[in-house]
């Protein structure tokens, strides 16, 4: 530890300077400000002591010389070098430290005892406040390593969720006597939920909706495969055989158990297919809500069957049903992220059977309608910015007969 002593007027008690060197410090004295700040500003010095003792008579301006340019310019540089420094001065009242600086200020009559202490704990201090200010460097540097980083992620992320979005079906191409409208709101970036809408054939239109655990990449990653994994026809020699909803389900359900999973990752889904001739709809689920049908009065049935969680085993069945649909009726397959999407009025709580009353007030719209309706509900729950999870609905409306 290298300690300047300034000592004008030689007011610092007799030991002090054989204290600091009994300490092991380094010891230089000057008598001169100017000197001082020369060496402070060379970077040469690590603590200093200033002594100051005014004095003269009543009137006078017993301060003028402690108030003078050259110790002025002294005390800028010991605040520019960010240097510990202890202050004595019988007038310490009139130069009191501030929170920004490491100067001290002992009265005049302190011993050398005292002096030694406070010069101790501001170096203590100068340590301290030097350690954190690099931390706090690093930090920074850190935060922005950090900010440049969550910028591309957020960046490939919303990539992400465009690239997703092309992977759904566009409505725009209408099919004959049916109306679809859909919901698909990711509770991130990217959906855990994945939906497809198409043409079999020219006598059959199948639709379905897949939910894999959880939302975020991961799941997202995993409604790629799904998409792929669905195959509603088999092509033989020259011709194909359209396949039965429970043969769609059953295939989707070993390909995943082939990509071996991790327990925790699981996939329900509900797979539909209408008829258009007979308006014949046939449907299998695994693990996925009940499908709901709203009749053309607005009355709302769930469609209920049987079948476990696809990805986990090997060999699972999933069951057929079918139902006969006429002009007017409607069928709405969802996510089960609907249900949080549907809070009790104190908007904390939650009925797992609300939604169905609140789908069953609007069951009288038209599809189209009803589908709008159910969005802007959705946008006025709070948090609907960041909302618990993914949300999607595919609506399927029977417009007229078909012969």
């Amino acid at each position: 530890m290298r300690v300047l002593l300034v000592n004008p007027d030689h007011s610092l008690p007799d030991k002090t300077a054989e204290m600091l060197r009994d300490r092991g410090w380094s010891v230089a004295t000057t008598a001169d400000f100017n000197t001082a700040s020369r060496s402070i500003s060379s970077g040469h010095v690590d603590a200093v002591l200033v002594g100051r003792q005014v004095t003269g008579p009543t009137g006078s301006a017993p301060g003028a010389n402690l108030r003078g340019q050259a110790f002025e310019n002294l005390l800028r540089m010991i605040n520019a070098q960010r240097v510990p420094a202890v202050l004595v001065s019988d007038e310490g009242g009139e130069i009191a430290p501030t929170s920004d600086t490491l100067i001290d200020v002992a009265s005049g009559s302190a011993s050398e005892t005292e002096l030694l202490s406070r010069l101790s704990t501001v170096t203590r201090y100068d340590v301290l406040v030097r350690r954190m200010e690099a931390e706090l460097e690093t930090m920074q540097r850190l935060g922005k390593r950090l900010n440049r980083h969550f910028s591309e992620v957020d960046q490939e992320m919303r990539l992400a969720g465009r690239l997703q979005r092309d992977f759904l079906p566009c409505l725009g191409e209408p099919i004959p006597g049916v109306n679809f409208a859909t919901i698909f709101r990711p509770a991130v970036w990217v959906s855990g939920d994945i939906y497809d809408i198409f043409r079999v054939d020219e006598n059959h239109v199948a639709f379905f909706v897949a939910d894999a655990v959880g939302h975020g990449m991961a799941a997202s990653l995993l409604t790629m495969f799904i998409k792929q994994a669905v195959i509603p026809k088999r092509i033989e020699h020259r011709d194909y055989r359209v396949l039965d909803p429970s043969d769609v389900m059953g295939h989707l359900n070993e390909a995943l158990v082939d990509q071996t999973l991790p327990n925790c990752q699981f996939v329900t889904a509900c797979y539909a297919l209408l008829d258009t001739r007979t308006l014949k709809l046939r449907y299998a689920r695994g693990g996925h809500p009940y499908p709901l049908l709203i009749g053309a009065e607005g009355k709302l049935v769930e469609l209920k069957s049987s079948g476990g969680l696809l990805g986990l085993f090997s060999g699972e069945e999933y069951p057929v049903a079918d139902v006969q649909l006429h002009a007017g009726d409607k069928v709405l397959v969802y996510t089960d992220g609907i249900e949080l999407a549907f809070p009790l009025e104190d908007n904390q709580s939650y009925d797992s059977r609300a939604y169905l009353a609140e789908i069953e007030r609007l069951g009288h719209l038209p599809l189209a309608e009803m589908i709008a309706q159910m969005e802007a509900r959705l946008d006025e729950q709070s948090g609907s910015l960041d909302p618990r999870d993914d949300v999607t609905v595919v609506g399927m409306e029977i417009a007229t007969s078909i012969s």
